[in-house]
């Protein structure tokens, strides 16, 4: 590509899931220009985030349960530290699983 840019999709919904720990979110959007991902645990509902160490932001509804993450830079930090991390709710810190699959399809232009 010219300027060393790599071709990615524009925001598009993906029907993959995620797996971080004990969580499996269904619901996973990818903005691959911005390096954002958005995954939630059943359909997006408003609620509260709290920023992680990771620089991620979990997602609770509006009772406080853990609904979703937000992945800031999950490619950058794919190719900094081997995989995408995020701390937990309980404080575990866990290698999300699907994440690394869904970044290099989409920078090719394809949906999985």
């Amino acid at each position: 590509m010219p300027g060393g840019r790599r071709a990615c999709k524009p925001l598009a919904s993906f029907r993959v899931s995620l797996r971080a720990g004990p969580y499996t979110f269904s619901h996973v959007t990818y903005d691959p220009p911005s390096d954002v991902l958005y995954a939630a645990i059943g359909p997006p509902r408003p609620g509260t985030r709290e920023r992680t160490p990771e620089s991620h932001y979990l997602r609770f509804d509006g009772a406080g349960r853990f609904s979703g993450i937000i992945f800031m830079s999950p490619r950058a930090q794919l190719e900094r530290e081997g995989g995408v991390y995020v701390s937990l709710p309980e404080g575990d810190r866990v290698r999300v699983q699907g994440v690394d699959s869904l970044v290099r399809q989409a920078e090719g232009g394809q949906v999985p």
